[in-house]
């Protein structure tokens, strides 16, 4: 191929170059095209920037974000998971990022164990539901749960879940709808058999070992590696068949009147007690329920040991460091007071017997004499009360002044001390 001499090249190069200066019109193209290439140069960089930071992304504070490059999870088993800040990443489709809401999720189960309900129901009282639907259950459309005692019984629950393991979530489930199809699945299952652990009559009133039912859910997701946890399993409503409501709302009512009766059986027992024997009324009671028991039971020895501490509880008013308060402690006094006034009055009465003995072996007669005068003065000197009626059938129930009979006692007293003191004289 026949070339050119390197002369004749830069001699047509300079000939082009002199011929577009001569030109203004391939002047201007050619500033165009500089310029265009330029601008051009500067959005394919800027493009080539806003595709590397495209990856740039946040995680917020209720969830977590996991990185894929090429598919896979970037970071090793414990720096997969990104909890909440700045991150930067690859573009698409490098990498990846996916992020998995962990705030807890409710789950409303009021179909799946209830008996069928519709429009028609809605506004309808318990007696005309029970009225409408009298008959059988019907299996395909009402719910139901098999009791530990052969019953039925309906109940609605709200269960409470979450993602725990957002790695195996993302590879297995990676899907709300999903996940709440699998709790719902798994909870069943836990419901049903934590049910027919129990009676009916306990279900009806609440009693339910609920974490039976969330420890066989939670067997079911772990085995299926779904990541999802369950937080709570709540008891909303239960109600036995709708065609003996009745019946059971009957021993239910009964069996709320016994637990009243109860209390206030409870209540009285408490009151009645501390009335009577105040603070060591209950320690009390132990005693004598122990001396009955040892007297029935034939053991003499025991009722003689338990005779004797509620002789000394009685005497110190006190049981076990306990006082003894009330109408036992005020009927003890009482006793007390009424057995030093008897002593008392037994032993002034002997005081004086003791010094009239020699006066009377002396003179008889003289001491007779005095004593007569004395007792006919007291009969005669007592005190009289009057009392003024209007004219009517009168009907009396006379009991004497208390307060009258207590001076009238102090007076005696003191003339009996006085006639102590003159015979001594």
């Amino acid at each position: 191929m026949n070339t050119l001499p390197e002369s004749a090249e830069l001699t047509h190069d300079k000939t082009h170059a002199e011929a577009l200066q001569g030109d203004p019109a391939q002047q201007s193209l050619a500033e165009a095209l500089r310029v265009s290439f330029a601008i051009l140069k500067v959005a394919m960089f800027a493009v080539l920037v806003a595709y590397l930071l495209s990856g740039t992304f946040s995680v917020g504070s209720n969830e977590v974000a996991l990185r894929l490059r090429f598919g896979e999870y970037v970071g090793g088993p414990g720096e997969r998971v990104l909890e909440r800040g700045t991150y930067l990443a690859a573009p698409f489709p490098i990498e990846q990022v996916i992020k998995v809401d962990t705030r807890p999720m409710t789950l409303a189960m009021d179909r799946e164990f209830w008996y069928q309900t519709g429009t028609r129901d809605r506004g309808m009282t318990r007696d005309q539901i029970r009225n409408s639907r009298a008959g059988p259950l019907n299996p395909l459309l009402d719910g139901s749960l098999l009791t530990g005692d052969m019953n039925i019984v309906h109940a609605r629950w709200t269960v409470t879940y979450r993602v725990g393991d957002p790695v195996a979530f993302v590879t297995n489930v990676g899907n709300k709808d999903l996940a709440r199809d699998l709790v719902r699945c798994a909870i069943q299952q836990g419901i049903v058999q934590a049910v027919a652990q129990f009676p009916a009559d306990e279900l009806l009133k609440g009693v339910v070992n609920r974490e039976v039912a969330t420890a066989v859910a939670q067997r079911k997701l772990s085995e299926m590696s779904s990541g999802l946890e369950i937080d709570q399993l709540a008891l909303d409503k239960v109600s036995a068949p709708v065609s003996v409501i009745a019946s059971f709302d009957a021993v239910t009512t009964a069996e709320t009147d016994r637990s009243q009766r109860i209390v206030s059986s409870q209540q009285d027992r408490a009151r009645i007690l501390g009335e009577t024997a105040g603070e060591g009324s209950d320690k009390f009671v132990e005693l004598l329920d122990r001396f009955e028991q040892a007297s029935e039971a034939g053991t003499p020895a025991d009722a003689a040991a338990a005779e004797r501490e509620i002789e000394t509880a009685l005497t110190e008013l006190r049981v076990q460091n306990v006082p003894i308060g009330g109408e036992v402690a005020q009927v003890v006094n009482a006793a007390i007071t009424y057995r030093t006034q008897v002593v008392e009055r037994v032993k002034g009465d002997s005081e004086t017997f003791q010094r009239l003995l020699p006066q009377y072996e002396r003179n008889p007669r003289i001491i007779l004499t005095r004593l007569w005068e004395d007792a006919r003065e007291q009969i005669m000197t007592g005190d009289v009360e009057t009392f003024y009626t209007l004219p009517g059938r009168l009907e009396l129930q006379l009991n004497r002044d208390p307060v009258i009979q207590q001076e009238r006692q102090k007076a005696q007293m003191r003339s009996l001390k006085e006639k102590q003191t003159d015979f001594k004289k």
